[in-house]
């Protein structure tokens, strides 16, 4: 850095309140800095605490890119500041990422590692500082640290938090602490004009016309990006067109910081809004959406929403760093825009509109009821009585909501909970099997590596899975090395993810003391156990078909439609996860009731698993045509709700099973034949002998005794078989020559009649891509 760079840290805004911050700090246990975007709170305030003397400050950030871009720029300063290398006292460290020290002096970290940090005890200490950055977004891990520190505040006298935002109620924040009043800091001083567009779209384009800008586009979702980066490349020309959200890869992201000669457009999530500054932007152009993730009548969905009057401020606030700025709030497409007046002041905290069941149990296993702790934003009573009853229904909190050892065991793993009860369910497998399910864990654990739906089908070629669709991404999973990585994208894989699993893979295994266990292919013997232990996880999520794409909760008989990405197309009884997803259509959004990630469910196994709350009873055996074995349907019952569900083949050689194929495959073939004769009854007006049930039978055993599925069988004991579902087996050739057939002249065409000819747009274009055609 040069000396112009260290006088220009001098004129941020935060350094005319430093002394302020500092004395407060001193003397109070709870210090709030308001400071509008560009103020250098997130780099300053916890150099001007470590050059105070205090021994260490832990920086919580809410993003990984966050965490390992201020470590980045603070280590340049500190050094600079010291007039020394200084790289050894400043780090980061996440749940996936690490580059700290023991010497570290500032430590930015992700506010989900601190809160397992403070929740196990190994929080700050005396002349050390917590930091909790970025308070305004309260998502569930800065709701439960805000709590945590009023308890420590109350508990210990010497513990000290400074909590640091840019646009939040802090007077009422003050208030919860009982702190002094909070400390504000204004922004930089480059006006930013604002004003409203009905089309986001021409907006770019006329800036693009006129003016050479640094223009960062705020849009709801990858999807939105990828679409109009697509319009955006055909008429940008020099000027580069940067996507910017959360699946890209590290070095991916930083172009976005990049200077580029004829500018930039920088198309965002916001993953922009917060967290990272990108200095040189001087547009801002804001649809005013976010895709959020909320749970609506106790099912989590995705849904396309617009967001507060304060996030649009701060949107705003990341034009005008340097130079004077602009921020157009604009229509994107058909989808809602409300000006910016008429949005809500705040927008809703993550912890009021998510499932906090891990968090209900995270607590409860240090003895804490979740009720009992002082929220800054408490969640509703109903949201809590969901959570404990999904803990009771995966056997992790008895009725009378104490933690079991199903429980403590699952509080091991840093995974949801259904995903750590599935991994409890492993306990008594063999090291290999318990490694699979890791990996299976893992995956679902970073929302998968396979994208849905019919435009990415492509990954569907590396598994045969067909019983469940956990399994099947893990079968993906093995084969990623044989695929070559320029081909992910169009196979519908996210490579982001397959390094995200890896590292959850690798500390799950860790957990397990499996570290270093090689990763293989299911076993046949294995499937049975990975499978039941999905449904261990999954007993609350439990859905019967209904033949036509629908199923129906076995709780709610609530009905949604089944994923038409599942690789699960047979089963009458599933586990799967509810989910609602918010899509664009042309008069503006619909939302998808969807089921998904499913699995198909032996009924055995939910008695074996919740005796108490599902009972089995077998039906009847009969010869299922399907599978070519013996079979009989399950009659579940929950409640008082019977369900019968899909037969499971009977392969067992037992002399019963043998004599009852026999009998069973008998009745089919009787059944097909009695078919045939009414069928030839109704067009010949006269009757046709039938054949004995008894007949048919022996004639079975005579060529099938001792079997109990047609597999076992020869190829010529087959199709000796299959001829005795015929009547002119029976009947003989001659009678039935004399009779007239139900389907004769069916399949004649009429004369002249040609296949009507249909107009394939695929085709036509690809023909007029590639030129006229010989």
């Amino acid at each position: 850095m040069s000396q112009s760079s260290f006088e220009s840290l001098q004129e941020l805004p935060v350094y005319a309140r430093r002394d302020d911050i500092l004395f407060s700090v001193d003397n109070n246990q709870v210090t709030i800095i308001t400071a509008e975007t560009g103020a250098g709170k997130s780099t300053q305030v916890p150099q001007y605490l470590a050059e105070h003397g205090y021994s260490k400050i832990i920086v919580t950030q809410p993003r990984i890119l966050a965490a390992r871009n201020l470590s980045d720029r603070v280590r340049q300063e500190f050094s600079w500041r010291q007039g020394k290398d200084c790289t050894a006292l400043v780090g980061y460290r996440t749940a996936h990422e690490r580059d700290d020290a023991p010497e570290n002096v500032i430590l930015y970290c992700t506010d989900g590692l601190q809160l397992v940090r403070e929740l196990t005890g190994s929080g700050t200490s005396v002349k050390q500082i917590l930091v909790l950055d970025e308070v305004h977004e309260w998502n569930e891990n800065m709701e439960v640290l805000v709590a945590w520190a009023k308890k420590r505040c109350s508990e210990d006298p010497l513990f000290k938090v400074v909590l640091m935002s840019a646009t939040i109620d802090a007077s009422s924040l003050a208030a919860y602490y009982n702190a002094p009043p909070p400390i504000s800091v204004a922004g930089r001083s480059f006006p930013v004009i604002k004003r409203y567009s009905e089309d986001l779209l021409q907006e770019i384009t006329t800036l693009l016309e006129t003016k050479t800008s640094n223009m960062l586009v705020f849009l709801p979702g990858k999807a939105e990006i990828e679409g109009l980066q697509e319009i955006l490349q055909t008429i940008s020309g020099s000027v580069p067109i940067i996507p910017l959200h959360s699946q890209l890869e590290p070095a991916d992201q930083q172009l976005a910081f990049g200077s580029y000669p004829n500018g930039k457009i920088i198309l965002s999530t916001n993953i922009a809004q917060t967290s990272i500054t990108i200095d040189d932007i001087d547009v801002v152009i804001d649809s005013g959406l976010e895709r959020r993730a909320e749970v609506r009548s106790g099912v989590e969905g995705l849904f396309i929403e617009e967001v507060s009057q304060a996030d649009c401020l701060q949107r705003a606030g990341r034009a005008g760093r340097t130079k004077e700025g602009l921020y157009v709030l604009a229509k994107l497409g058909t989808l809602p825009c409300s000006p910016l007046e008429d949005r809500p002041e705040y927008g809703i905290p993550e912890i009021m509109r998510k499932h906090i069941d891990r968090l209900v149990l995270r607590l409860a296993n240090i003895g804490i009821d979740i009720e009992d702790l002082d929220f800054y934003h408490a969640p509703s009573r109903k949201t809590i009585k969901y959570a404990k009853q999904t803990l009771i229904s995966l056997g992790a909190l008895t009725p009378r909501q104490e933690v079991t050892n199903i429980g403590r065991a699952m509080e091991r793993f840093p995974v949801e909970s259904s995903y750590a009860r599935m991994l409890v369910a492993t306990k008594d497998y063999a090291p290999e099997t318990q490694a699979k399910m890791a990996a299976i864990i893992a995956i679902q654990e970073v929302n998968g590596i396979v994208k849905g739906g019919p435009r990415f089908s492509g990954w569907r070629r590396y598994t045969h899975q067909s019983q469940s669709d956990l399994v099947a991404q893990y079968e993906v999973f093995l084969e990623i090395d044989a695929i070559d990585p320029a081909a992910f994208d169009e196979l519908g894989i996210i490579a982001k993810n397959i390094d995200k699993a890896q590292e959850i893979i690798d500390r799950l295994l860790h957990d397990l003391g499996l570290s270093g266990t090689e990763l293989t292919r299911v076993q046949t013997e294995e499937m049975p156990l990975l499978l039941k232990s999905v449904i261990a996880g999954q007993l609350h999520q439990l859905w019967a078909t209904n033949g036509d794409g629908q199923a129906v909760h076995l709780g709610t008989n609530k009905q949604r439609e089944i994923s038409s990405s599942s690789v699960v197309k047979q089963a009458s009884l599933l586990a799967g996860t509810p989910f609602d997803l918010q899509v664009p259509t042309g008069g503006g959004l619909e939302t998808l009731h969807l089921v998904n990630q499913l699995t198909a469910v032996d009924p055995n196994w939910l008695h074996e698993l919740a005796p108490d709350t599902y009972k089995v009873r077998q039906g009847k055996l009969y010869f299922d045509p399907k599978y070519g074995t013996l079979a009989a349907r399950t009659q579940l019952q929950h409640g008082n709700t019977s369900y019968e569900t899909a037969s499971s083949p009977r392969l067992e050689h037992t002399p019963e099973n043998q004599r009852q194929f026999v009998a069973q495959y008998g009745v089919w073939l009787h059944e097909q034949l009695e078919k045939e004769r009414l069928s030839l009854q109704s067009v010949n007006f006269r009757k046709i002998p039938a054949v004995p049930l008894k007949q048919v039978q022996q004639q079975v055993r005579h060529v099938a005794e001792g079997a109990v599925s047609l597999l076992e069988l020869s190829k010529a004991q087959r199709i000796e078989l299959s001829k005795l579902a015929k009547l002119e087996t029976h009947l003989g050739s001659r009678y039935m020559s004399g009779l007239t057939h139900s389907d004769e002249g069916k399949h004649k065409k009429k004369h002249g009649q040609r296949r009507k000819w249909q107009f394939n747009p695929k085709k036509h274009f690809q023909r007029r891509r590639d030129g006229p055609q010989d």
